[in-house]
């Protein structure tokens, strides 16, 4: 099949978003398919288009041998949600242009989403191209989780995001979750259960192959708890500044790796709190994470305590296991779900900074058990959680359901 695949967020851009888009689109390559990549000008996630694309209105280069076509967007670095939907719109305003103008030759549009306003580029190519397939791969339950997090209140935007959720769910041919959670939404949703797939998210090959056994601590080196990622709105990071002032007197750093809305807000408090046991650094490349995991002694994740968020299963709890991290976590719902199957970690209520510092202490008294839960989260991620196997299990599901190409339009 010819497959266009529209993803705002790639290479050479990093993230979770990237990472997963590159491997469903690499193993669409391995199966012989021929894929062409959408998405946005890099400019994440400071918001500033990256030198060598500045300037140009399309910018085309190839990622491992897949054509890849970068689009005008409104970029920004300042982060509010006003930004973020202009963004988002201006990147689907693009999307659409290049269908329409453009027409290219595809008989499988697959479509990534959040941003939700991509959606409209489904609902034009059935438009323009009836008889070509649409895949909607739902990552995020947008609008619902922008009601819930308070950034979406507008009455009027939230019943055309219902809208538009509502109509690009009909016309697809197959919605793909992230999530058994968001299987249960679209169920409830009046998506018909024929029509979804869950396929979720999982380690990338440069993580599982990059660990080399259990870290050998020297001499008085600190306990390092790591949180490594996006510290965006659904993330309750505070909680944990609470934990390193509680743990002040102990011999433990906490480092917290990434970008986002919440991370200057976090840094602020951390300098009002004075504390010299909490470390951050820039976001970097997956090839560039392994070390930075090898320094650390347990992985932390703290999300809102809001229902949209307990269907939640961030990529950086498969990056925890693979490196054979124990996990600190204040969450509810489907990842604690996951880590307790797992045994690989020590759960405690959303918003407990006691309850985390506990965790900490635990791990740090008693070294052996957490080398077996690290141990056990990371025999578990290698036999259920690596992306490559997972993402050749989705091409061969949109194989048996698409493999006869559409009568191009």
């Amino acid at each position: 099949m010819k497959i266009l695949y529209i993803s705002q967020y790639f290479h050479p851009e990093i993230g979770a978003t990237t990472n997963r888009a590159a491997a469903i689109a690499l193993a669409m390559k391995d199966a012989g398919h021929q894929v062409t990549m959408l998405c946005e000008m890099p400019n994440h996630p400071q918001g500033v288009i990256f030198p060598g694309y500045r300037g140009k209105f399309i910018a085309q280069d190839d990622y491992q041998g897949i054509p890849v076509v970068h689009l005008p967007v409104k970029a920004s670095p300042k982060k509010n949600f006003l930004t973020r939907v202009l963004m988002y719109v201006s990147f689907s305003v693009s999307a659409m242009l290049y269908l329409a103008l453009r027409r290219p030759s595809y008989d499988l549009l697959y479509i990534s989403s959040p941003p939700l306003f991509v959606a409209l580029c489904g609902l034009l190519s059935k438009l323009i191209f009836p008889r070509r397939r649409v895949v909607f791969e739902v990552r995020d339950l947008w609008p619902d989780s922008a009601i819930d997090l308070g950034e979406l209140t507008n009455k009027t935007l939230i019943r055309v995001s219902q809208a538009l959720e509502r109509s690009i769910y009909y016309k697809s041919d197959l919605v793909v979750g992230v999530t058994q959670y968001i299987r249960t939404v679209l169920l409830a949703k009046g998506v018909p259960d024929k029509k979804i797939v869950v396929n979720r998210n999982g380690v990338d090959a440069v993580i599982v192959d990059a660990y080399s056994g259990p870290k050998q601590k020297k001499g008085e080196e600190p306990f390092t708890a790591i949180f490594s990622g996006n510290m965006g709105l659904a993330y309750d990071l505070e909680p944990v500044l609470h934990c390193a002032d509680l743990m002040r007197d102990e011999l433990v750093r906490f480092l917290l790796i990434g970008e986002g809305p919440g991370k200057k807000g976090l840094q602020l408090l951390s300098r009002q709190l004075k504390l010299n046991n909490v470390v951050f650094r820039d976001p970097v490349p997956m090839a560039d994470l392994s070390p930075i995991l090898a320094e650390a002694d347990c992985g932390i994740l703290c999300l809102k305590d809001l229902p949209v968020l307990n269907g939640a299963l961030p990529v950086k709890i498969f990056d925890y296991m693979a490196f054979a991290l124990p996990i600190v976590a204040g969450i509810k719902g489907e990842a604690a779900d996951l880590i307790i199957e797992a045994q690989a970690g020590i759960i405690c209520s959303p918003g407990d900074s006691s309850g985390l510092a506990a965790a900490i202490c635990r791990l740090m008294s008693d070294p052996e058990k957490a080398v077996e839960l690290g141990q056990q989260g990371r025999k578990y991620v290698l036999e259920r959680f690596q992306r490559k196997l997972l993402a050749s299990g989705l091409v061969a599901e949109l194989s048996s359901r698409f493999e006869k190409p559409a009568r191009q339009d």
